[in-house]
């Protein structure tokens, strides 16, 4: 019997100094069955060196080279070259505990999951926050209570909504041709969320398995610093409100007076990130929201 096969997409740019230590943690997993597409977003530092030594010595790693479009081209190229049975991501800066893609691919098979679903632990130079976000081991029929879905694990107070927590049935996201789109902030969280109504069932596991590295340069703190963060934020939710609406996933559209509020919560803690003072905040956020469908939803869920 042949073994299933996960394939690790891990987009790179300019991150020479933590990369090493990120391929070397998706190698040593003890699920080895692995094709490890790392894509090459145009780096000008050591990154195609060192990926071209990675792939000389490990036949599971396979190296695309793109000029320079963004994260979310360079994984959508990772997505269209996979050949796995599961799709997983990694970010370049981070890495994995060994045991994390065997238990997401226990968690997922032995539930009969379309998505496995890990805690994350929050690295800092002088400090970790181990398990940091608010899940629970157990299995999620999502459509038993769309809104309690929404409610008990994407509007939580540690919400976990990334793409690199994750393991996907390859099949349900390659032929949904759901990709990844060029928001500065958010665009895994909408791809998520897009995804959501094509999933039946969701296993999640407790444990810390993903290493996520808070730097200050990092490409989420530089996107907070440099973009509109309120106005990044509502056309997201628009695009995803578009989304549901085209396709007529109303039991979603229903619950999004949720998903508003957690954006807006997100515009907040990343204004804050930014150093916005509240009072500019609440300013960008009223150039913003109004007019915009997020407005809607938000005051439908005061109302």
């Amino acid at each position: 019997m042949i073994k299933e096969m996960i394939s690790v997409i891990i987009p790179c740019y300019n991150l020479d100094k933590y990369l090493s230590k990120c391929l070397d943690s998706v190698l040593k997993q003890t699920f080895d069955n692995l094709e490890i597409i790392a894509v090459d977003d145009g780096s000008t530092d050591n990154t195609p060196d060192i990926l071209s030594q990675y792939a000389a010595s490990d036949n599971r790693v396979v190296v695309i080279s793109q000029k320079n479009s963004g994260a979310g081209n360079a994984t959508n190229a990772g997505i269209t070259y996979a050949k796995g049975d599961y799709l997983a991501f990694v970010d370049n800066d981070d890495w994995i505990e060994p045991s994390m893609y065997e238990m997401l691919h226990t968690a997922l098979t032995s539930n009969d999951a379309d998505m496995a679903v890990c805690n994350f632990n929050l690295i800092y130079d002088d400090h970790i926050n181990y398990c940091y976000s608010n899940i629970r081991d157990g299995v999620v029929n999502i459509y038993d209570n769309v809104y309690s879905y929404f409610c008990n694990y994407c509007a939580c107070p540690k919400p976990n909504n990334y793409i690199w927590s994750r393991l996907y049935k390859a099949s349900i996201l390659k032929n949904s041709g759901i990709r990844f789109e060029e928001f500065n902030l958010g665009a895994d969280t909408l791809l998520n969320f897009k995804l959501l109504p094509l999933l039946n069932r969701v296993s999640f596991i407790n444990d810390g398995l993903y290493n996520y590295v808070q730097r200050s340069d990092s490409s989420v703190y530089t996107a907070a610093k440099i973009s509109n963060i309120a106005q990044v934020y509502a056309d997201s939710f628009e695009a995803l409100a578009e989304y549901y609406s085209i396709k007529g996933f109303n039991e979603f559209l229903s619950v999004l007076p949720i998903h508003a509020f957690t954006r807006l919560r997100s515009t907040f803690f990343y204004s804050r990130l930014a150093g916005m003072d509240d009072e500019a905040i609440l300013e960008s956020i009223k150039k913003s929201f109004t007019g915009r469908k997020i407005s809607d939803y938000l005051t439908g869920a005061i109302s």
